[in-house]
């Protein structure tokens, strides 16, 4: 059903939008992702409101269910919407012959994702804190087969000699955290540096950097 704009209810990043007009029945799924990937990223899922998300998407609270079913299946397509936009940044497997090669990418491509879309992070921090089925979900669908792939790479790079010094066990969050925690954190970066603005080649220059850094027999 049309609805019309309503005011916003937080503050900065994915307002309000007009889901007005003949397509406005398959708009509003859409809208409703945008505005939840907000407000779940920001409050986390016990925090988000689904009356927050009806108002920020310019929807009825009831479209949530009626195009959802429930809160947590919004959730849910929030997390699978990301992930997909996420696998747009990662070259497939089988793509790089050298080891060294997939390393560089997969930071690249993270760096690339996270910086542009940091409310992933933010949302599985919000859900890693704890255990529960959200959780559990979340890496059994989506992020096992990243791990697996990163675990398969990184062994070949110790093999090689080429890695840092990191305890197996706490490689992946140790990787993953030092390439999308600034990212996930920038409303805290910028309350010291001021307004960040990224372009390309400064985002390139810094996950070589960190390539660098977890690799560093590349130097020896």
């Amino acid at each position: 059903m049309p609805c019309s704009k309503v005011p916003d209810v937080g503050d900065s990043g994915g307002g309000v939008v007009d889901v007005t007009g003949d397509d406005a029945e398959v708009d509003v799924r859409r809208q409703l992702i945008d505005a939840a990937t907000v407000e779940f990223a920001r409050n986390g899922f016990a925090g988000a409101s689904t009356r927050a998300i009806a108002i920020r998407a310019g929807a009825h609270q009831p479209q949530i269910n009626y195009h959802f079913s429930s809160k947590e299946a919004l959730w849910r397509a929030v997390v699978d919407d990301l992930f997909s936009q996420l696998g747009s940044f990662i070259e497939p497997e089988g793509t790089f012959d050298d080891p060294v090669d997939e390393f560089r990418q997969w930071v690249l491509g993270l760096v690339l994702f996270s910086a542009e879309r940091p409310e992933l992070s933010r949302l599985i921090m919000h859900e890693a804190a704890s255990y529960n089925d959200r959780m559990n979900w979340l890496v059994d669908t989506f992020a096992r087969p990243f791990v697996d792939r990163r675990d398969r790479v990184w062994a070949e790079l110790k093999a090689r000699g080429l890695t840092a010094d990191i305890d197996d066990l706490l490689a992946e969050s140790t990787l993953l955290g030092a390439i999308t925690i600034p990212f996930a954190l920038m409303p805290h970066v910028e309350r010291i540096h001021g307004p960040v603005d990224f372009d390309r080649a400064m985002l390139e220059r810094h996950a070589e950097g960190l390539v660098r850094a977890f690799l560093p027999g590349l130097d020896g």
